[in-house]
């Protein structure tokens, strides 16, 4: 386990960051940050993700992850960054789980900068894989796809969409995961629905009626859909806990600066206890999940059974600690805080984090059953 970056890294996280803040700064936000996603994807920030396939499971703090660091904390934007993991986690599922022929077909849109969805959430049910009610059924020689999809990221404008789904092969339950064009036949998606936040990220639902498969159209078969699923939730959940953990960090900044210069009487607000108290544990919650999620990266990568529960901790914990990282802000700041622009922003796009990648319930029971399973295999070895 090695989180020191690698002079590369190095220069992947500069060259990133300036490609971001060169946009950023003459992109004022206004629906999702095209200018940005382009010019980083020219610039080849998919390509890494291919690049680092054969590195060593001791790399977590790869040329990916530096790069995705340092976009995130220049952009300032929680629903950019919850765009970049969610490419990163189909791009990562495709190298690792995908056909030679489906990385062909797939990748080089993708590496150019196409937008990738992942669309497991159901209205009523949420992220519970048991509870699916979208299905691949048969259908004569070929299969068909029927169901619906809530609460997608980029689901009214992907260039294609990971669709998990039920189905049964061999009289046995199966799970489905469909690498999907949209613009295909039978498939309906809905305008970008009206959020509390992340109102810089496209989110929608979409419908299957239908839709036409072939087994070519399967990244894995159904009998290894489950635990591949699995693989890649958790690479979406780990890099959402570090981009729970990297966003705050120009936010705090701003703070310190803010609480110099702010005071009344000849005396400024970073005197106060309880404000050095806030800003302190901004701080210790960023560095916590950070740490945490990196390290959860670091056993996914190497293969460890317990990297299950260890994302979903990162994510977890990550969303806790960036809600609670914006309520302290807002405290600190009060009613200038409180007024519309950047701050009130950044405070409704935390709570999205609540839920995006699945609910705090979610993770907790995830964690749970994990926690029951190492007391087991604990209480069968002491017998």
């Amino acid at each position: 386990m090695n989180f020191e970056f690698t002079p590369d890294q190095h220069a992947a996280a500069a060259t990133y960051r300036a490609i971001a803040l060169r946009h950023v700064a003459s992109s004022p936000r206004r629906g999702f940050d095209w200018a940005s996603w382009r010019a980083l994807s020219e610039a080849g920030l998919w390509r890494t993700l291919g690049a680092d396939r054969d590195a060593g499971p001791d790399t977590a703090s790869n040329g990916f992850i530096a790069a995705f660091e340092a976009i995130v904390a220049t952009t300032r934007s929680i629903g950019f960054a919850m765009a970049l993991a969610n490419q990163a986690t189909v791009i990562r599922a495709l190298l690792r789980h995908g056909t030679p022929a489906q990385r062909e077909r797939l990748l080089p849109a993708l590496m150019a900068g196409a937008v990738a969805a992942t669309a497991i959430s159901e209205k009523g049910t949420g992220t519970e894989i048991r509870a699916l009610q979208t299905r691949v059924t048969p259908d004569g020689q070929a299969l068909r796809l029927d169901g619906h999809k809530y609460n997608i990221s980029h689901a009214p404008d992907a260039a294609l969409v990971l669709v998990a789904a039920s189905t049964t092969q061999d009289g046995r339950p199966g799970t489905a995961l469909v690498l999907l064009d949209p613009q295909r036949s039978g498939v309906t998606r809905s305008d970008p629905q009206d959020t509390l936040g992340v109102a810089d990220l496209p989110i929608g639902d979409m419908n299957f009626n239908g839709v036409a498969l072939g087994t070519d159209d399967l990244l894995c078969s159904p009998k290894d859909g489950l635990p591949v699923l699995m693989d890649i939730a958790s690479m979406n959940r780990a890099l959402f806990g570090l981009l729970c953990a990297d966003v705050v960090g120009p936010f705090l900044d701003d703070a310190l600066a803010y609480v110099r210069e702010r005071g009344a009487l000849g005396v400024t607000l970073d005197t106060h206890q309880h404000v050095q108290r806030r800003l302190v544990d901004i701080h210790v919650g960023s560095e916590r999940s950070r740490w945490m999620a990196l390290a959860a990266l670091d056993q996914l990568r190497a293969g460890t059974p317990s990297a299950l529960a260890s994302c979903s901790v990162a994510k977890l914990g990550g969303a806790r600690d960036l809600i609670q990282a914006a309520l302290h802000l807002l405290a600190i700041y009060g009613s200038d805080g409180y007024r519309r622009g950047p701050l009130s922003t950044f405070v409704a796009d935390a709570l999205a984090m609540g839920t995006a990648g699945g609910t705090e319930e979610m993770h907790a029971r995830n964690i749970f059953s994990q926690l029951q399973r190492r007391a087991s295999a604990a209480h069968k070895q002491a017998a």
